[in-house]
């Protein structure tokens, strides 16, 4: 249940997001202030429950904000385009899990991950 309104809550708030932007594709483009906050959004959902320093969250948006830049790269008329935003995905989570020490944090950081709405058809950051 606990689930189901966080990730309820994701909807509400991405939702919200895309309304703000014009309606997401082919809206405004984002100042950079906007992405770096959009980016600590993410952060903050991907971290929920797990307390973690201002160092952690900044490397932490360097991750996510780098494996973005690095799937938008990805050519999507590429036979393995999916293939290769899997990789960076699973890199991306890789390098998340590694900024924290605790198993149980890892777990949370991997169910966090998984509870979160993939948009635009991509498969599960697990798949």
């Amino acid at each position: 249940m606990r689930k189901f309104f966080a990730a309820a809550a994701m909807l509400a708030v991405m939702a919200g997001s895309a309304s703000a932007q014009g309606g997401g594709g082919g809206g405004m483009q984002q100042t950079p202030e906007q992405i770096a906050a959009r980016m600590a959004q993410q952060v903050d959902a991907m971290f929920k429950g797990i307390t973690i320093t201002d160092a952690i969250k900044a490397k932490a948006v360097d991750i996510i904000t780098k494996a973005g830049a690095d799937s938008r790269a990805v050519d999507r008329a590429a036979a393995d385009a999916m293939d290769q935003r899997k990789k960076i995905t699973d890199k991306r989570n890789a390098d998340l899990a590694a900024l924290l020490s605790n198993d149980g944090d890892k777990k949370m950081l991997a169910d966090n991950i998984a509870a979160m709405p993939q948009g635009r058809g991509r498969p599960p950051a697990g798949l």
